[in-house]
């Protein structure tokens, strides 16, 4: 078998099945594809009398695929009829022949009556007469803000591998193209001539022009004239759907295919960002120290949705650093501050960031000058001493603090909140409410000394700095939407030590 499934027995009794249902093998398929008679539902689609049922390698965790040659509808690709998506797990339901053959009916009665717009929107390309097998990219939100029906708006792209991103300037030839708007399309365009037809006249005009100035060349090469072409129109929920098309060829032997649209602009990214992302953006967070922790802190808490980020740090990023720090290699050189930065800039450009290149303050005075006016602190130095100046400082100011760190070689991880009604940080110690963590050794395992250092290096490890960050960013976020479902303090055993209660992995409670 040219394929491997994860139930032989089962597998024999489908094929059983398609036996009884009139179907065969493909010759030297080797039992993947077989032809059989057409389904009775789907016949009012399409004027072939065969279909064929394909198996995929890990059938029937993937579900076996209908392909009716040359249909064309909704949620159908190169005549694959799609009848679960990819990563759905009731796919498995298709394990049973007349469970796949239900899916099949019922797909075919959405068909026939229509599918819902949500369900058709995005589709578009796929139902197009020729894909490219690019993508194309472009900040659809920012080039639509104030457009309306017959808008025509010059682009231009730059190819990366497989993606023409527009609005982004690269050391790579220049595409030349255009997006035409529309107030209301009915049915995606199916080919190059319809494309036409959906213009308004002028955009018909200027597309006309635009392909008459092409001389001879692929998909991939700029051309003189127009290279590729976006016809936008809203869909479903206040949501666009486009088509964008490349084009090869020159004259009246010009040829469309369709790329793979997405959009590139800020709502696009923030709609990522999750649920909390928009209840976010008028926040202000300081971070001190921006490591291995706080960097990604600093990172993570942009990427959520925050507005306003200051960030404090006075170290250099090394190449040595790399391993467990955000920043990339061509920051290495520059302060820890600028490299998170640049990330943040290119992950959530709605983040305004504010960097200082040295290190908060001891001086009482100093230090409650810098905290004041934000929402909320991060600290994540793991320096006792300026833990213990922000709890002062942070409590007189009445600005909630969030203090992480990392014990015994990233062993323990204890995450500290002091903000209204919470026991202050330094109170801590002395109390039976909380845990006394058992002190490092003076001679950790694992640690080591590098040229020119004067401390030990903390020698934990990736994961356990990315855990640490992922859980201070859940407290602080629970914390500025006032949810306050967290505890005020959190210790998690992420690797056992030898004493209890820190010998189990998991959280601990005083």
């Amino acid at each position: 078998m040219a394929f491997e499934t994860f139930d032989t027995g089962g597998f024999e009794r489908f094929c059983s099945g398609l036996v009884a249902a009139g179907f065969s093998p493909v010759r030297d398929t080797d039992l993947k594809t077989w032809t059989g008679p057409i389904r009775e539902s789907l016949k009012p689609l399409t004027d072939r009398e065969r279909m064929q049922v394909v198996f995929y390698d890990g059938w029937p965790v993937r579900y076996a695929h209908v392909n009716v040659e040359s249909l064309k509808a909704p949620h159908v690709y190169h005549g694959f009829i799609c009848l679960w998506a990819d990563d759905d797990p009731a796919q498995v339901e298709g394990r049973n022949l007349e469970a796949l053959w239900a899916r099949v009916d019922a797909w075919a009665e959405a068909a026939r009556a229509g599918f819902d717009v949500a369900d058709q929107a995005l589709d578009s390309y796929l139902l197009f007469d020729g894909a490219s097998g690019y993508r194309l990219e472009l900040p659809l939100g920012d080039l639509l803000r104030g457009a309306s029906n017959g808008t025509i708006i010059d682009l231009t792209a730059h190819l990366r591998k497989i993606l023409f991103q527009v609005g982004v300037e690269r050391d790579t030839p220049t595409f030349t193209g255009v997006l035409y708007n529309r107030r209301r399309i009915i049915s995606p365009p199916l080919d190059l001539a319809q494309f036409r037809d959906a213009l308004a006249h002028r955009q018909r005009e200027h597309l006309e022009r635009g392909l008459a100035a092409r001389q001879d060349a692929d998909i991939k090469t700029p051309s003189g004239g127009l290279d590729f072409a976006v016809l936008t129109w809203p869909r479903f929920d206040g949501q666009i759907d486009a088509i964008a098309l490349g084009f090869s060829g020159h004259g009246a032997e010009v040829l469309a295919e369709a790329h793979a649209a997405f959009p590139s602009d800020s709502a696009a990214r923030m709609r990522r960002a999750g649920p909390d992302a928009y209840l976010l953006t008028g926040k202000r967070v300081l971070v001190a120290g921006l490591g291995s922790i706080g960097g990604s802190v600093a990172l993570l808490l942009a990427e959520s949705g925050v507005a306003h980020i200051k960030g404090y740090d006075s170290d250099t990023l090394m190449t040595a650093n790399l391993v467990r720090h955000v920043a990339g290699e061509y920051s290495v050189g520059y302060n820890k501050a600028v490299g998170v930065s640049v990330k943040i800039d290119d992950h959530a450009p709605w983040c305004d960031v504010d960097i200082v290149t040295k290190d908060l303050p001891f001086a009482p005075a100093e230090l409650a000058d810098n905290v004041r006016g934000f929402d909320l602190v991060v600290d994540c130095t793991g320096s006792a001493p300026m833990t213990a100046a922000l709890s002062i400082v942070c409590a007189q100011e009445r600005v909630p603090l969030i203090t992480g760190a990392l014990f015994h070689q990233g062993a323990l991880l204890r995450i500290r909140r002091q903000a209204e009604n919470d026991t202050p940080i330094s109170a801590r110690d002395k109390s039976i409410d909380y845990l006394t963590l058992p002190p490092d050794d003076t001679q950790p395992a694992g640690a080591f000394l590098e040229l020119g250092c004067t401390a030990l290096v903390n020698s934990a490890p990736p994961w356990a700095a990315q855990r640490a960050a992922a859980d201070i960013v859940a407290g602080v976020i629970d914390q500025l939407l006032g949810h306050r479902l967290l505890p005020d303090e959190q210790v998690a055993v992420l690797r056992p030590l030898a004493a209890a209660p820190f010998d189990v992995i998991g959280p601990v409670t005083a």
